[in-house]
């Protein structure tokens, strides 16, 4: 997948991002066509796009949680699948992961 098209001879053109390169808006950047080797000038514009995604849990359904994978294991947490909610695991919960916490005396 090409970049930009090479205005001179239409030729697709990969922009090298090495070290941030090509990204900066308020600039105009230079390149060289890599077919008829006359030079150009390219601006950057960077947009974002959104995927939304139903969260009953934000509107009163309970969250669907999760074990996170941590390590060690004691510092697992229970993380909602939907949305960023997380807690402390109950004894129960760490139990049936097949967590053993150590217990001081």
């Amino acid at each position: 997948m090409s970049d930009m098209q090479c205005p001179y001879c239409e030729a697709d053109q990969t922009v090298c991002h090495d070290d941030g390169a090509g990204y900066d808006e308020s600039q105009c950047h230079e390149h060289r066509c890599s077919e008829c080797d006359k030079v150009f000038v390219f601006s950057t514009s960077i947009s974002f796009s959104y995927e939304p995604h139903k969260a009953d849990c934000l509107n009163g359904a309970p969250h669907d949680l999760k074990m996170s994978s941590s390590y060690p294991r004691q510092y697992s947490r229970m993380q909602c699948k939907v949305c960023d909610f997380a807690r402390e695991p109950t004894t129960d919960e760490f139990k049936a992961a097949g967590i053993e916490l150590e217990t001081q005396s």
